[in-house]
This record gives structure tokens, sequence and C-alpha cells, in this order.
């Protein structure tokens, strides 16, 4: 097993990509869902923990986790007993995410990768400005099939670094990414003149 990667993650890991369905699309379709995934992978928090992680209450987040629950994208873990006796069940994220993706339009895929973006853009806003590695954009110019290979290689180095064990040495950075297709004149004129922007 690579360094890094947790036993139940090892399902996927030979496992291709699939486009997600309409209930995982719409079970990821949730800020909230995205950053309680955050929270769980590689750590194993209670509902309440999750809570604490996210600045919310348990009942805002139990209807989140149950949904994630549902779809497979967290798992129970054996119940264990509190510093104060009370009974306690961790959640941890199964790693999921890694196979599945949204390219297609349907409105479930959209939402999906809207809230991806929010729950990232939402976790760089809260970041004080010493935190915030870096910023950047670039424009690049690339046939259909350049730009697949430009994103393959972003992922192969996304999954390296990924491997990397959390330990005392390291501190854990979150790292979002966007791209679009500029419009061409004629498309921005049309989407000028379109009742959406009205």
């Amino acid at each position: 097993m690579p360094p890094g990667v947790y036993a139940r993650e090892v399902r996927y890991e030979n496992q291709p990509r699939r486009g997600a369905t309409a209930a995982e699309a719409r079970a990821l379709a949730h800020p909230v869902r995205i950053r309680i995934l955050q929270a769980l992978r590689r750590e194993p928090k209670t509902n309440k923990e999750i809570a604490e992680a996210l600045g919310t209450t348990p009942g805002a987040t139990l209807h989140h986790v149950n949904v994630l629950l549902e779809q497979g994208f967290v798992e129970m873990q054996k119940e264990r007993t509190g510093r104060r006796g009370a009974r306690e069940i961790p959640y941890e994220a199964t790693g999921k995410t890694r196979i599945l993706s949204f390219e297609d339009n349907s409105p479930n895929s959209v939402d999906a990768r809207n809230a991806i973006l929010r729950s990232a853009l939402d976790g760089y806003t809260d970041a004080t400005t010493e935190a915030r590695v870096n910023e950047w954009s670039v424009t690049l110019h690339l046939t259909s099939e350049r730009l697949y290979g430009f994103e393959k290689r972003i992922q192969e180095v996304i999954t390296e670094y990924a491997q990397d064990s959390p330990n005392t040495n390291t501190e854990k950075y979150g790292f979002f990414g966007a791209g679009y297709r500029h419009l061409k004149r004629q498309d921005r004129s049309r989407v000028e003149n379109s009742s959406e922007c009205r």
C-alpha cells in the first residue's frame, strides 16, 4: 500500500474515474458537505467534533453527515466511549470522491461543482493573510488534446502529493483550481443580450 493511503481508500485506488450519478452529485451539492469531507479525510471525527471543526452545531451537521453516509462518502467507525462515558460514533471519509467526475452539464453536476468551488472560496476567505500561500491566474492557448494532457498532469501531481501522511512535521493546506474557456466575441455578445443578463 503506498504511504499515506489508508486501507479504506484502497478500494478506489485502481478504479477508473467515472461520472457521478445524480444521487452522488446531489449529495455533494452543498458546500457544508464538502467541508465535512475535508474535515474527515484521514481524521475520524464524531458529529460533535465535525460541528466544532466547522464552527456550527451538531444538529446543523447531522443531516449533512447522513446524506454523505447514504451515498457512501463517509462510513461509521466502531462505537467508542467518550471522555465522560458517553457513546460516540466517529465518521471517516471513504475516499470515494477521488473516482468521481462532474463533467456533464446536468443541474446536479453543476450544483456539485459550484459547491466545491464555494467551499474552497469560503476556506480561502476565512484564512488570514499570513496563512494564504499564493494566488495566480494564467491564460493558455490549448487544443482539446493539450487541455486533456494539462489536466492529466495536474491530477498526477495532486495524487503524488496526496500520498504524504500527516505527522508532527506537516501542516494542513487547502488548494483549489478552476478552469474556464474564454468567451469568443460572438459568444460574449450573445450572453450580454440574453435574458439571463437583464
